[in-house]
């Protein structure tokens, strides 16, 4: 064999495991779910209800309002996920770069940390002072 065979045989063999795993693994989760699907366990009024989020009885309606902390608490994590988000990626090339990428996360950190302070200031952070 030369090297042009081996290297379609390994890219062959490569192709021929993906494509046997992806339609192995799909026909075997639905064999499972057909197995073990709830009209074979008993019947009960809590698990014939919705579960939502942990609550085993949802009440209220779509229509109700949710105050506006909540919103703000899910920008603020939407911020944060950010950051963590730019931070992985600078500590790769910090790693192999220079010290000069210290200042650009410094003028980074400055930044985001003054909108931090902005939102402490303005007591978003403080959830007893926001009202309902």
């Amino acid at each position: 064999m030369d090297m042009s065979n081996i290297q379609i045989f390994d890219t062959t063999f490569a192709l021929t495991v993906l494509v046997i795993l992806a339609i192995v693994v799909p026909l075997a989760l639905l064999f499972a779910n057909w197995l073990l699907h709830p009209g074979k366990i008993k019947q009960t009024l809590i698990k014939g209800s919705a579960y939502e989020c942990g609550l085993a009885h949802v009440s209220g309606t779509a229509n109700e309002h949710y105050p506006i902390k909540y919103y703000m608490l899910a920008m603020l994590f939407l911020v944060f996920d950010i950051e963590i988000a730019f931070l992985y990626p600078w500590t790769i090339e910090f790693l192999d770069g220079s010290w000069n990428l210290l200042f650009i996360l410094l003028g980074f950190l400055s930044i985001l940390e003054s909108g931090y302070l902005y939102l402490y200031r303005k007591g978003v952070l403080d959830w007893s002072k926001i009202s309902d």
